[in-house]
């Protein structure tokens, strides 16, 4: 029988060290724009990217004069995780997004369709044998890797020009793969559906309300055929609430604060990996809790060109000292982000906006088992093209 330790350390690095800048295993945003608002756009969006975040949003989004737009994005994430002082090799990862927004004659201007393909998560983390606190068999490095994904369509209805409701249905796409001493867990792909619904209400002019629900996402358990038989593990995304209040105390000023509830008590409690027999079945118990995360953002129109943006985000980290040891190599406890970014019109219908984001260090020590010490800083540089017709 595999080492159950080593299988335990694989699926906690799998789904805690892997996050883009987040808190928990969560995108603060999923643009430079949003980004660089601190995730921050539940109320007032910025690009298409609000079919993920609050999908009636897309609405009130400026699609130019033909009502298309188009928003892509590429990013180059850095995270800096150490393990007992030993740093992963894997460092720098190279992200993409995009989608698009239109309306047409045949539903009139009051809606809006969207369709986008975002990551929700993803990388990997590459730790030594020296990098643990007690040395594992063999003389080999842990590499595991994560990667969720959503792809599909968003659909928002102006009811009036105060109020619209929207939703979106992606397919949501979960890839996993482990290598260690305790053997190889080869890259499967796991599929399933996820759904947002969301409203967007202006109760007085230049103050904008916000609220989104974000259904657990119900996927394929992902299964690996190994010499001994087949393992299945079920690992989800979880549901999430969101709410947000916009202000634009004038036409060059824009200010929100969102707040984000992520259920990870839900899907990253406990789960179970199920071995060629019950016998074989390990309960894997992670301990995480439940999230909230507070999103705070500015934008300021400096000029018919250009515009400069900051953000601020809080959420505390899901997981606790006495669940280091269950998590190891884990470190989604980055818990403080802080953003900055600029958009520039380079010609009568496009833009570019670039945004940084850089989540502080945070360090945490078990408290139960062995001194595990675990520690996780990242950046995010984000560059977005923007073409409305």
């Amino acid at each position: 029988m595999r080492n159950t330790r080593l299988i335990a350390i694989g699926f906690g690095m799998l789904y805690g060290g892997i996050a883009a800048a987040n808190n928990g295993d969560q995108m603060v945003g999923y643009s430079a724009l949003s980004n660089a608002m601190g995730g921050a756009v539940v109320a007032t969006p910025q690009d298409v990217t609000t079919a993920l975040s609050n999908p009636a949003g897309l609405a009130f989004l400026n699609l130019g004069a033909a009502g298309t737009r188009f928003d892509m994005n590429l990013a180059v994430l850095n995270p800096i995780r150490e393990l007992n002082g030993v740093e992963s090799d894997n460092d720098a990862y190279i992200m993409a997004t995009g989608g698009f927004a239109f309306q047409s004659e045949l539903f009139g201007d009051g809606v809006t369709i969207g369709v986008g393909a975002y990551p929700i998560s993803g990388g990997g983390v590459d730790f030594p044998n020296r990098a643990f606190a007690m040395p594992v068999l063999g003389n080999m490095s842990i590499v595991a890797t994560r990667q969720s994904l959503r792809i599909g369509p968003a659909v928002a209805v102006r009811l009036n020009d105060r109020l619209a409701v929207g939703v979106n249905l992606s397919l949501a796409s979960n890839q996993m793969s482990l290598k260690g001493p305790s053997g190889s867990f080869p890259t499967d792909v796991a599929y399933g559906v996820a759904g947002v619904a969301g409203v967007t209400y202006e109760p007085l002019p230049g103050v904008r309300l916000g609220a989104s629900y974000t259904t657990r996402s119900h996927s394929q358990d992902l299964e690996w055929n190994l010499n001994d038989g087949q393992y299945r593990l079920s690992f989800e995304d979880p549901q999430t609430v969101a709410v947000g209040i916009s202000y634009q105390p004038s036409q060059r000023w824009l200010m929100e604060l969102d707040v984000k509830w992520l259920d990870y008590e839900g899907v990253r409690s406990s789960n179970i990996l199920y071995g060629p027999t019950p016998a074989q079945n390990r309960t894997l118990a992670y301990g995480w809790e439940s999230q909230w995360v507070v999103g705070l953002g500015t934008k300021y129109q400096v000029n018919d060109r250009m515009a400069l943006l900051a953000g601020y985000n809080y959420g505390a980290s899901p997981l606790d000292p006495q669940d280091v040891n269950q998590n190891i190599g884990a470190t989604a406890i980055v818990e403080h982000h802080a953003s900055f970014g600029a958009e520039f019109a380079v010609t009568r219908l496009s833009t570019l906006a670039l945004s940084i984001i850089h989540g502080f260090e945070n360090d945490m020590t078990a408290s139960v088992g062995l001194p595990t010490d675990v520690s996780f800083e990242t950046n995010l540089v984000t560059l977005q093209f923007t073409y409305r017709h």
